[in-house]
């Protein structure tokens, strides 16, 4: 946590300190930008910082220019949906973010503050606005208002037009390393020493989902359950195969079904690279090491795994063209037996 001489800062630390020490600089020089982009891949904490960074321009102790940031304790800061952070994302069921939404964003960022000096708006997924609402943002980044300050959230950076990157504060969030991880769960939530070493695989660089692991037995006990589902799918027979794939879709529909499919094909993906790295004798830098035993359990030839590997690899682009993702996942499936 950094500290500035009016200013202690009550941000929760879960790696990538460089973006969280320019921000926290930014707010006690009040030398703010207009438009951050932040950009990482998923569970690395940026809708969580886009939230404290927001709550903290909009709390009492910045307008008084000192004290703790958030307070949690002003009228701003009990606010549980803020008057003066306005947050859109793609609506369910569709692909992108629509014109209308950014017009309609455009319009409450232009009504002014509410309650302060500042409006923060934050849009999650920007790589999935579309041209139209692309094109429509512009306005507002070519021509800021004072005070108003846009936040974009996004896993893509490149898949962001040109135009928009070009407006913005780039800030690269980065995996955390396992060390990190490691020590950040024994001291701070005293996790055992052994079980923390696993987790630390597990949250490939995330200490939020490594804490998720950790304090939520039932969400852990779920990945757990969705690893040995796939590796049933890998290994038993074609009728099998369906039963399996229909068992792990069963609670997934519209929007839900495809972000289903791509946590399975990135979960199947670190699947097949552990069942690398055991064909090589590399224990020790396998990611589930949770369930080693079960994985050392599967023998599939080098060049079947790698073929997997590959499949999934062109899996995740049909998703991302908006294939049908049950077909996706059962195209992978049976393309893919041996």
């Amino acid at each position: 946590m950094t500290d500035h001489p009016k200013f202690q800062f009550q941000w929760p630390f879960f790696g990538n300190q460089h973006i969280i020490d320019f921000l926290q600089t930014n707010i006690g020089n009040q030398s703010l930008a207009h438009f951050y982009i932040f950009a990482g891949g998923g569970d690395l904490g940026k809708s969580t910082l886009a939230n404290y960074f927001a709550r903290s321009i909009l709390c009492q102790s910045f307008i008084d220019n000192r004290g703790d940031l958030p307070c949690g304790e002003c009228i701003s800061c009990q606010q549980k949906n803020h008057n003066d952070i306005i947050s859109i994302k793609r609506e369910e069921d569709k692909q992108n973010i629509s014109i209308e939404q950014v017009r309609g964003f455009i319009k409450q960022m232009n009504l002014g503050s509410f309650g302060g000096k500042y409006k923060i708006g934050i849009i999650k997924e920007a790589e999935k606005l579309s041209i139209e609402a692309a094109n429509a943002l512009l306005k507002i980044l070519e021509e800021p208002k004072p005070g108003v300050i846009l936040i974009l959230l996004t896993s893509f950076v490149d898949e962001l037009p040109d135009t928009i990157i070009s407006r913005g504060q780039t800030l690269y969030f980065k995996p955390a390393s396992t060390d990190f991880i490691y020590d950040y769960l024994v001291n701070n939530y005293k996790a055992p020493r052994d079980f923390s070493r696993k987790l630390a695989r597990l949250s490939a660089g995330s200490p939020a989902m490594a804490v998720k692991y950790f304090e939520d037995k039932e969400f852990l006990n779920d990945y757990k359950e969705d690893i040995s589902a796939l590796i049933k799918l890998i290994t038993s027979d074609m009728g099998e195969k369906f039963v399996v794939i229909e068992e792990l879709l069963k609670s997934s529909k519209g929007s839900e079904l495809k972000n289903q499919v791509a946590y399975l094909l990135d979960t199947w993906q670190k699947l097949i690279r552990d069942l690398l790295l055991l064909n090589f004798n590399l224990d020790y830098l396998v990611t589930n090491e949770l369930i080693l035993s079960e994985l050392q359990q599967v023998k599939l030839p080098i060049d079947s795994l790698v073929n997997y590997n590959h499949k999934i690899e062109q899996g995740k682009k049909y998703l991302k063209a908006n294939v049908n993702p049950k077909i996706i996942l059962e195209n992978l499936a049976v393309n893919n037996s041996y």
